[in-house]
């Protein structure tokens, strides 16, 4: 038997600017999972390498492909979060707008990578970017709180708030809505989207949590993710057949020491999405 294997998945992160007419940054990963045991077994063979010092994925000998990042079989999720994701939380508190999507085949390593896969337990070193990334927006939360009172001004105030949708059998579900029957997925929705003036994408009907701490994002993560729609294939004996986005809004409102020099009201800063698809069935 001469199988060969390669699977890998990518990574699309995206950063806009929250000002009109500004360029918005877009980056394209890929990463390869190491062998299944299964494979292993079967006698399946790499067929993918990477090109030492580029950011190039080599399949067999004659077709090379180039991104922005490349991340071989050995590459450790904190290094895939830092790449990909430091400054995309930062840039929240700025007032962007950051998107992670994640696509590829089934068993492909998307669920492990964006850390949804909460039907086991994993180590800490083995957290994923959605994890981590909560992780990273209440610790800058903290951080920008201390920094304020150490220099002897108002904190800023911040809410979050989580919304998780389910698009299977194009039909948008609310992982969050706990009156939907699970087994009523022919149904149909309530959830609208719609399209506003300036071209951007928002949705009507969503259930939306407001949340007070990073234990409390987890557990809405977790319940949601559980929720999901999955099924056998034979790549995964459980496998998530639909698309997910689960999306994160951070408001921060900052206290004027001088009212009469207040324009507008605060604004509120959609903070991430992420969006992990499933594989081709």
């Amino acid at each position: 038997m001469d199988q060969r294997t390669g699977c890998a998945h990518i990574l699309r992160t995206r950063l806009v600017s929250p000002k009109a007419g500004l360029p918005s940054a877009f980056f394209s990963s890929r990463r390869i999972r190491p062998q299944l045991p299964k494979e292993k077994i079967e006698g399946c063979h790499i067929c993918t390498s990477v090109t030492p010092g580029e950011p190039q994925v080599l399949l067999g000998k004659d077709k090379a492909f180039t991104y922005d990042f490349v991340f071989d079989l050995d590459t450790w999720q904190e290094r895939i979060y830092t790449t990909c994701m430091g400054k995309l939380i930062e840039g929240c508190f700025e007032g962007y707008n950051a998107t992670v999507l994640a696509y590829g085949q089934t068993g492909a390593g998307k669920t492990y990578t964006m850390g949804t896969g909460f039907d086991m337990s994993i180590s800490e070193e083995e957290q994923g970017i959605i994890p981590r990334a909560i992780s990273h927006l209440f610790s800058g939360i903290e951080e920008r709180k201390r920094a304020a009172r150490s220099q002897g001004v108002a904190a800023p105030e911040f809410k979050v708030s989580a919304q998780f949708l389910e698009l299977y059998n194009e039909e948008i579900l609310d992982l969050f809505d706990s009156t939907r029957d699970p087994d009523a997925r022919h149904r149909k929705s309530n959830i609208k989207i719609h399209e506003d003036a300036s071209g951007s994408i928002y949705t009507t009907g969503v259930t939306s949590r407001l949340i007070s701490s990073q234990d409390e994002l987890i557990q809405c993560l977790k319940q949601g993710a559980l929720s999901r729609t999955t099924a056998s294939t034979q790549m995964n004996v459980q496998s998530s057949r639909s698309h997910a986005i689960f999306t994160i809004h951070l408001c921060q409102t900052r206290v004027c020491a001088r009212p009469e020099l207040v324009r507008c009201a605060p604004a509120s800063w959609p903070g991430c999405s992420w969006v992990p698809y499933p594989g081709d069935a």
